[in-house]
């Protein structure tokens, strides 16, 4: 009969288990999972997603372009104007095609060259005569102007020369200097309010373009930006001005545009910018002026990042960080999901959910963007398959948990390394078993019937389960098995179903022992009148499960059995407490005194045996016809050495 306490006990620890599991896993998953944003890799994925958005087809502008870019790129540097022009020298160039570019309706103009030298300050080497002196004013006064509309870049390294700064005014020089992200690759710019005053061409060029910006964004790429900028080679803007019809096409490019000047030689001013994975598109669908375009690079020319990062913002082209509490949101939901699936799904279904927990946050973070939101697409699925690991670990360990409480309970019923067996394979074994060596025990209560009789049924079975339990703790500390209780009767054995390497001394020690208990058993039970009987047999037995599908026991069967079982009766005839056969006897170490005390053929079988006992005191019940261990020596009869 089973105690309600302890089982309800067990059952509330194993929920308060599960809950503290889940707990923990979820705990796991947030913190590791919120970790998660930022981290080095998370740029990747952040480009992935701009590539999978894009393949989509989504996000694709419908409005005209809100930046321009003019190159100084191999095709001008080649033509024949300007290939005979050192590239320090072109300033009035510059300023020729800026005043064009303005006059067919640019907003604004950014130049992403830092003049940090003037002509008009070289001199002869020879002479020392200053040969160039006036060869950039017209730059400067184009840039005097055009002070407000008009920008000029420096860099970390590289200011403007002090005649360009003071020419258009401290506000119109600002730096071209891009931030990366940990990875560093350009996704984002924090621009610095009010934008007019800020120091950063970008900000400088969104407020000639009265854009409202509140924070730092991250632009969203739709292609290639090499291919598919509003895109005019310098030397086009050159020669479109000379004509009408030229001039047309230059207002068609600038009108109501931000543009950007900038060199686009291979390899000078390039950096990895977030659309390094996406598609370009062809020449024929992108805005370009005559001369074509530069060949796309492997990185992006700063001066597309520029335009990139005002015509997204320009767009609405952008995604922000998400409100405070969002992100945790998220964490919590996807790790309470992974802790659930790591404690309630099968393990092996494990790998697919992770998979889909990857696959969810990757939709949520393209569905974010949609939403112009960037959501850190690493948070969701790390704090889901970090809460399904936790938990599933957990799981396991309350499995090995509840694995060695059934081995500890029904090892009260049946052999430990039979539930061990069955716990690890979860299935019941085959009826029938093997063919194994072993020593069968019977150990009976002698006087139990005539105690019975005078003791209450409740008392009988006090006395009983007394006896037993004493009996028991010493069976099993000498390695045997209780294969069953049989009335006032116990049967063990020894080297089944665990392997005892030898099963006769173990068995003879653990008989040896249990009768030098007698007087603790009359003691702890009150029943002076209390003796054992105990016969051993060794030999071959089938080892298994017998029953059916529904119902069975585990047990030991065979000849050997039997003749254990009919040694108790020549036991009981000669009034010994132990009796053991000669299959027993046999296998003694050579100092253990064993005596004859029967020989012949028990009933039921065909072959003679001997049957044997201990040469000692206490194995002798009173009345015995068998003479003391003095009397014993001093004959020598009956005491027998078995050759090993």
């Amino acid at each position: 009969m089973m105690s309600g306490g302890r089982s309800a006990d067990s059952a509330l620890g194993r929920r308060q288990l599960v809950v503290l599991i889940a707990l923990v896993a979820m705990g796991a998953g947030i913190v590791v999972g919120l970790s998660a944003n930022k981290a080095i890799w998370e740029g990747w994925v952040i480009d992935r997603l701009f590539q999978i958005r894009a393949s989509m087809g989504t996000g694709q502008e419908t409005a005209p372009a809100p930046v321009a870019v003019v190159g100084l790129d191999q095709t001008s540097l080649e033509s024949e104007r300007l290939s005979r022009i050192p590239r320090v020298l072109m300033t009035p160039v510059l300023a020729e095609a800026g005043q064009a570019l303005l006059d067919a309706g640019a907003k604004a103009l950014g130049f992403d060259f830092v003049f940090a030298y003037s002509a008009d300050s070289f001199v002869d080497p020879s002479s020392g005569e200053a040969r160039l002196s006036g060869f950039d004013r017209p730059f400067q006064s184009f840039v005097y102007r055009n002070r407000g509309r008009v920008f000029i870049a420096h860099t970390e390294i590289g200011v403007p020369h002090r005649s360009f700064t003071a020419a258009i005014g401290a506000g119109g020089v600002r730096s071209v200097i891009v931030s990366t992200d940990i990875d560093g690759i350009v996704r984002q710019h924090e621009p610095e309010l009010p934008l007019n005053e800020s120091p950063h061409l970008i900000d400088a060029l969104l407020g000639a373009s009265e854009a409202e910006i509140s924070g730092a964004y991250t632009a969203v790429p739709n292609s290639r930006l090499a291919t598919s900028l509003p895109y005019m080679s310098l030397i086009d803007v050159l020669r479109l001005k000379a004509t009408e019809e030229g001039r047309k096409q230059l207002e068609e490019f600038s009108a109501d545009r931000i543009v950007l000047l900038g060199g686009l030689l291979p390899f000078e001013d390039e950096h990895l910018y977030s659309d390094r994975f996406l598609p370009g598109i062809p020449v024929e669908a992108s805005e370009t002026g005559p001369s074509g375009r530069p060949r796309a690079q492997p990185q992006t020319a700063g001066v597309f990042i520029l335009a990139d990062l005002i015509g997204a913002a320009l767009s609405d082209r952008i995604a922000v960080a998400p409100r405070n509490g969002v992100l945790v949101a998220i964490a919590v939901l996807f790790a309470v999901a992974g802790a659930v699936a790591g404690l309630f799904l099968p393990l092996l279904v494990l790998p697919v959910v992770a998979v889909l927990g990857g696959v969810a946050g990757l939709v949520l973070s393209l569905a974010g963007l949609e939403a112009a939101v960037l959501l850190a697409p690493g948070v969701a699925p790390v704090s889901c398959i970090s809460a399904m690991v936790v938990a599933a670990v957990g799981k396991v360990s309350i499995l090995q948990r509840r694995q060695r409480s059934l081995v500890r309970l029904f090892g009260h019923y049946l052999a430990p390394d039979v539930i061990r067996q069955m716990a690890t394979s979860e299935q019941l074994p085959r009826l029938g078993g093997d063919t194994r060596h072993v020593v069968v025990a019977f150990i009976d209560i002698v006087g139990f019937t005539k105690m019975s009789e005078q003791l209450a049924d409740q008392d009988v079975v006090r006395v009983v389960n007394d006896c037993f339990d004493a009996i028991g703790q010493t069976i099993t500390k000498h390695h045997g098995y209780i294969d069953k209780y049989i009335g006032d009767a116990i049967m063990a054995v020894w080297n089944a179903p665990n392997t005892v390497e030898n099963p006769e001394k173990s068995s003879v020690d653990a008989a040896h022992e249990i009768i030098n208990l007698l007087d603790h058993i009359r003691e702890i039970t009150g029943q002076q009148g209390l003796d054992l009987r105990i016969a051993l047999n060794a030999g071959p037995v089938l080892v298994g499960d017998i029953g059916g599908e529904h119902r069975r026991s585990f047990t030991v069967m065979g000849t050997t059995v039997n003749t254990a079982s009919r040694v108790e009766s020549v036991a009981k005839e000669k009034k010994v407490r132990l009796a053991i056969s000669d299959s027993v006897a046999t296998g003694l170490p050579n100092d253990y005194p064993v005596k004859e005390i029967w020989k012949g053929q028990l009933r039921g079988l065909s072959t003679e045996i001997s049957v044997f006992t201990l040469d000692s005191d206490e194995m002798y019940m009173e009345g015995s016809e068998f003479r003391s261990v003095e009397q014993s020596r001093q004959s020598g009869s009956n005491l027998v050495k078995f050759p090993r």
